[in-house]
């Protein structure tokens, strides 16, 4: 058969024929300063103790301040932490009527003419919660550089209210749920709206009821301290994944119509030929290969049964990174045996249409990654 008929026919063996090197996928925790932010905002809150409506809402209005930090794990959810506090109101309500003295213990609160009295409530607070980032949820995908996210958010706490004009020094676990207008104004920047509900234990009326609320509504910015985009799962097709047109031989480097690079031209002359039909990787100190590369060896199988005058060569190579070398020639000879037998025994191959060669560590066929050497090329030779 001629040459050239040999590789129109290993066009059409070869043609469809995908990359199958594993992609390489970048970890969520490569790189883990990525996504993190610090924030801080400033607004406004009210305590909604037993009793509130009896008092004037704008009575109760106090400044609430936050300063935090957080991180995107994935794209879908994160972790925030920040420290919160300043001053909230507290009332409560007609107590004289109730037998209620309000001088014991809290003296120097103002007494109103009904006989409601204040409390003057100093507090500091620290809080964890999980966010999530609702419409990358909705669209199931990372919306780099989306102007607009909503985050809604859930977590505990600890608050400590200091002894203060009459009130009492109180350490309260909190819990508390809220969402986040996210804007993005800059890559490294974004501008937030935030509505936090808490609760903890009542201890301004406890003979009203059990626990007490607040709510809070801020404006804050957050600062991205490196990069804020997750890092793409990274799939490269090394040199092994070719495919042949007529007398050339590309290689396939992304999944892309027309990106295909060529590697070199098959010269009709037999003793320049020396393609490689594929490469079947190992790991590291292995002489089996990875799973999932069947279909390279079942494709070089049928092209020989199709072309009895065909032959290959099966080269054994080793990491010149690791082991000694004499225990990497001998690695290399296993794992080009293992494959011509694997030809041959499995796939039903002549024997005779296939060679093995150990080359060990003396050529390293794939600069710059040292893995990718712990392989066995197939190379059609005749």
């Amino acid at each position: 058969m001629k040459i050239r008929q040999i590789m129109i026919a290993s066009l059409l063996l070869f043609s469809g024929t995908k990359a199958l090197a594993q992609p390489e996928r970048v970890s969520v925790w490569d790189g883990f300063g990525d996504n993190v932010y610090m924030d801080a905002g400033v607004g406004v809150q009210a305590l909604f103790a037993p009793g509130w409506q009896d008092i004037a809402f704008g009575k109760q209005i106090t400044p609430a301040l936050n300063l935090g930090v957080g991180k995107w794990i994935t794209p879908f959810w994160g972790l925030h932490l920040d420290v919160f506090g300043y001053s909230q109101n507290g009332y409560r309500g007609t107590p004289l009527d109730k037998g209620v003295e309000p001088f014991s213990p809290l003296n120097r609160v103002d007494v109103g003419y009904d006989g409601s009295f204040r409390y003057y409530l100093r507090y500091l607070g620290v809080r964890a919660d999980f966010r999530l980032s609702l419409l990358n949820l909705i669209t199931g995908c990372e919306r780099e550089g989306a102007l607009y996210d909503l985050v809604p958010f859930a977590g505990m706490g600890y608050k400590h209210a200091f002894a203060y004009r009459g009130t009492t020094r109180e350490n309260l676990f909190t819990g508390h749920v809220g969402v986040r207008n996210r804007f993005s104004v800059h890559r490294l920047l974004d501008v937030n709206v935030d509505v936090v509900s808490e609760w903890t234990d009542n201890y301004v009326n406890p003979t009203k009821g059990r626990y007490m609320a607040s709510v809070a509504l801020s404006a804050g910015v957050s600062v991205y301290l490196g990069r804020r985009a997750f890092r793409k799962p990274v799939i490269t097709v090394p040199v092994e994944a070719v495919r042949y047109r007529v007398d050339t031989v590309l290689v396939r480097e992304v999944e892309v119509p027309g990106k295909d690079r060529v590697i070199g031209r098959v010269n009709a002359d037999r003793s320049k030929w020396n393609v490689v039909m594929a490469s079947i990787r190992f790991s590291v100190n292995r002489n089996k290969p990875n799973e999932g590369q069947e279909t390279q060896l079942y494709e070089v199988a049928r092209f020989l049964h199709d072309n009895p005058g065909a032959a290959v060569c099966v080269e054994g190579y080793a990491d010149a990174t690791s082991g000694s070398e004499a225990y990497n020639r001998e690695l290399a000879g296993q794992r080009a045996e293992y494959v011509k037998k694997q030809l041959v025994d499995k796939y039903g191959v002549r024997s005779s249409q296939v060679t093995t060669k150990t080359v060990g560590t003396d050529v390293q066929p794939y600069k710059g990654e040292p893995v990718w050497n712990c392989v066995a090329l197939i190379r059609l030779v005749k």
